[in-house]
């Protein structure tokens, strides 16, 4: 299916204000005491699972020895601990733990309402046609991955 250069480009804005509220949402979200990294590296572990350090560190774009020192704090803190790789028995793998998932849970419910706040400021017409939108949305960040 082809795309209109009118339709692309709506699609190009769409994106940015997309990238515009995301980014309005980090900055204005309480930051806690865990940086982005280790943020976002519990809430890949929670959504994709245990995974390898040397994973994380690719798939968060920190050095090795960056994404070990991370872990061992988050394992120091209690938030993920590492387990066997039952498939490497040289490896390990870091595993969530519950309190590293009610953390993550904590952030979003954060975000949401601070977004929710920010939500209830526009008109009832803009209100309606963002919620029209809820199921679509939902479909997009379900997305798997372009390929890199």
């Amino acid at each position: 299916m082809s795309s209109t250069s009118g339709e692309l480009s709506e699609l190009t804005q769409l994106a940015a204000t997309l990238d515009a509220l995301l980014s309005w949402v980090r900055r204005h979200a309480p930051v806690g005491e865990y940086s982005l990294t280790a943020r976002t590296t519990m809430a890949r572990l929670l959504s994709a699972g245990p995974a390898r350090i040397s994973d994380l560190a690719r798939l968060e774009g920190v050095s090795q020895p960056a994404m070990t020192g991370l872990v061992n704090r988050l394992e120091h803190d209690g938030l993920v601990h590492r387990a066997p790789d039952r498939s490497d028995a040289r490896a390990a793998l870091v595993v969530i733990t519950d309190a590293g998932a009610l953390l993550i849970a904590e952030r979003r419910a954060e975000r949401g309402r601070l977004l929710a706040a920010q939500l209830e400021r526009l008109p009832e017409v803009d209100r309606q046609t963002l919620l029209a939108a809820v199921a679509a949305l939902d479909r997009l960040a379900g997305l798997p991955n372009l390929p890199a």
